[in-house]
């Protein structure tokens, strides 16, 4: 059975509940999801893990944009070689240039990043169902 490992920070429950959206999705997909807080992640959890979902950044009210405590965090992560990895985050009004930064950050450690989810409100679109769907594939 595949893994994915989703890491969500728990300043925002936007962002939570996208986290628990995504993780509610691959679970019914047949993956084993686990949704695990930025500040209890350990990196042992990626051993056997096919798929990463890393959510990052913090909401501004124009722009989101990365934190201390998400950029620690990457800096702290194992290479993650072979590990599917895509990024999601929630925003109030505009986005900004979150994925930018967050790519940024995890450049050496990954060259696998598949692709991106937003959200204003914290749920799954359809759009983001099949895009979902592409990345477990």
């Amino acid at each position: 059975m595949k893994k994915a490992l989703i890491i969500v920070e728990n300043k925002n429950n936007t962002t939570r509940k996208f986290g628990e959206e995504i993780a509610a999705f691959l679970l019914n997909r047949g993956l084993t999801a686990e949704l695990i807080p930025i500040n209890s992640f350990e990196p042992k959890k990626l051993e056997g893990a096919d798929y990463l979902l890393l959510s990052g950044g913090r909401n501004g009210i124009l722009f989101s944009r990365t934190d201390s405590e998400w950029v620690n965090f990457v800096k702290r992560l194992p290479t993650l070689n072979g590990i599917k990895t895509a990024l999601f985050a929630t925003y109030k009004i505009f986005p900004g240039g979150m994925f930018r930064r967050m790519k940024k950050y995890l450049r050496e450690k990954t060259d696998n990043l598949s692709f991106t989810l937003k959200s204003s409100d914290g749920t799954l679109s359809v759009s983001d169902k099949l895009d979902l769907n592409d990345f477990i594939r």
